[in-house]
């Protein structure tokens, strides 16, 4: 006999068909989405539950603004480049609006439209606020191992505490709680300062718009490689003859940073990709390096001597000491007041911890977004850094007014990317008891009894504070109690048309074989405790 042939793929247009079987394919989920079913979904909601009822311990309040936002807060305070990242379109009014690439900017918009409001009325001192959050988020890069287009964060923002240092404490241990809640026991924080390199580049004797340069050089080239380069492209540059001359001259007449905006911000609206072979990112380097040697020369002792900085990494203490030193090399002062800040964080995240931190300084540690303006941290799994951080934050204590706000309020945050977390924990192995929760019984029709019956009493066991299983497969006794055996359910209710007409079920406990008849009005009082219920006689 001649086996059957395999049903051929057939591709129309863009329906895919299996020739002979009259089924369509499934479609493939889009590139950077992944699906979250059964014990994906599971362990999705285990985490968020943990980090959610942690933050209730910190005395957070839950918060959730809408996945569509307007672009342009985006735009404004994360820097035009995150265009080409953000999922935004017009709406039918012609409102430029977007999916929203992160949290922080969201929960803080609405604390100044709900919180605040009244506040500002009366010209009243920023409010304090501690809000917590969960859900998606979107951007478009390159999908890879825990890096998705569409992922969710979980978080929280302590906004308007006047103590900086002890709410940039209990931010960060209130994520490494959060973390260990959710399962991550072995963590490697990395931390570092805006205000250590900024008061560096602030007292070299170079004009305020070479600072800026130097400062966007850090924020988008976090190798010290490019910084190097960066130097002697600018040199190279500033004798190159070419076809912006004009623009170069006219752009270096603008203020520090207005630049290199106007530009971004004309690429980014006429979607140029590539002019005479250079891509948009080339051309604005081009041309502000052009416009900071009409005003300056940078020369590279200087900027190596900030490449020196930021390769400054090591233990907190060790650290602090190349700092200073570095400073006094370069007879730089002003950098102790924010070192003893530094040091005084650390000692209240160890108040908060109990002891010393798995914790590495890190002097060139930068964040995506360039609204932060001094504590940065960024969490790893202990045992599974290649995924990237688990967890990020900062100080950003300008967003808020760049908002909205009438004045600077002082502001702190972090955001857990979950999706990295469930892989670092899957990498890790961890099997936490309520990552998979299982029920306390299965209910299970016996001797073909009618749905109705198993439905009213899985009912009565739920609202007795049972979580139940209802078995609609149409199982027999003997799978059913091979399916709870398999999945380590403590309980098979068996319900019969007899049973249910005077109000009883049949328990069967799988851990010691007990069989009992259980009346419904008496679960709540003695059932899930193992029930003095009448023996049913039946052992197997």
């Amino acid at each position: 006999m001649q086996a059957p042939r395999p049903a051929a793929i057939v591709v129309r247009g863009k329906r895919t068909e299996r020739q002979g079987t009259g089924m369509q394919a499934p479609q493939p989920s889009i590139s950077g989405t992944r699906d979250y079913a059964g014990d994906d979904a599971v362990a999705l909601q285990a985490a968020r539950d943990a980090i959610g009822a942690t933050l209730r311990r910190y005395a957070y309040a839950a918060i959730d603004p809408p996945i569509l936002e307007s672009a342009l807060p985006f735009l404004n305070r994360s820097g035009e480049d995150i265009r080409r990242q953000m999922y935004i379109f017009p709406d039918p009014a012609g409102q430029e609006l977007c999916l929203r690439p992160e949290l922080t900017i969201p929960v803080c918009r609405a604390y100044l439209r709900q919180l605040q409001a009244k506040d500002a009325l009366r010209n009243a001192p920023a409010r304090e606020a501690r809000l917590s959050y969960f859900g998606p988020a979107f951007t478009y890069e390159a999908a890879s191992e825990g890096r998705y287009r569409q992922f969710y964060q979980a978080g929280a923002e302590y906004i308007g505490a006047p103590a900086r240092e002890a709410a940039d404490a209990e931010i960060l241990a209130a994520a490494l709680d959060c973390l260990q809640a959710a399962g991550l026991e072995q963590t490697w924080i990395e931390i570092g300062d805006v205000e250590i390199r900024n008061a560096f580049i602030d007292q070299l004797p170079i004009s305020d718009k070479s600072k800026t340069r130097i400062r966007r050089i850090v924020l988008r080239n976090p190798k010290s490689a490019a910084l190097a380069a960066a130097a002697d492209k600018a040199a190279a540059v500033a004798d190159e003859p070419g076809q912006f001359d004009e623009l170069a001259s006219l752009l270096a007449a603008a203020e520090p940073g207005k630049a290199e905006l106007l530009i971004r911000e004309v690429f980014a609206l006429a979607d140029v990709r590539h002019v005479g072979g250079r891509t948009p990112e080339e051309i604005v380097e081009r041309l502000t390096s052009r416009t900071a040697q009409q005003a300056e020369p940078i020369s590279a002792e200087l900027i190596a001597a900030v490449v020196a900085l930021l390769n400054i990494r090591a233990e907190p203490d060790a650290a602090f000491k190349a700092i200073r030193e570095h400073f006094r090399r370069f007879r730089i002062a002003a950098v102790e007041p924010v070192l003893e800040r530094c040091d005084k964080r650390l000692r209240y995240v160890e108040a908060y911890r109990g002891g010393p931190l798995a914790a590495q300084f890190n002097v060139g540690l930068r964040r995506g977004l360039e609204y932060y303006t001094g504590c940065l941290f960024e969490i790893y799994a202990g045992d599974a850094r290649q995924l990237g951080h688990v967890c990020g934050g900062g100080r950003y204590d300008n967003l808020l007014e760049g908002l909205g706000a009438n004045a600077p309020i002082p502001a702190v945050g972090f955001g857990i990317g979950l999706d990295r977390l469930l892989l670092a924990l899957q990498k890790s192995d961890v099997r936490r008891a309520d990552d998979m929760p299982v029920p306390e019984a299965v209910v299970v029709a016996a001797a073909k009894t009618r749905h109705e019956p198993c439905i009213r009493a899985a009912a009565a066991l739920r609202a007795a504070g049972w979580s139940v299983e209802l078995d609609l497969s149409g199982r027999d006794e003997e799978n059913a109690l091979r399916y709870a055996a398999k999945r380590n359910i403590p309980r098979v209710v068996f319900v019969s048309e007899g049973d249910m007409k005077k109000s009883n079920i049949r328990i069967r406990r799988l851990a010691d074989r007990d069989d009992r008849i259980v009346a419904l009005s008496s679960i709540a009082d003695d059932a899930k405790c193992g029930g003095a219920g009448e023996p049913a006689g039946r052992k197997k």
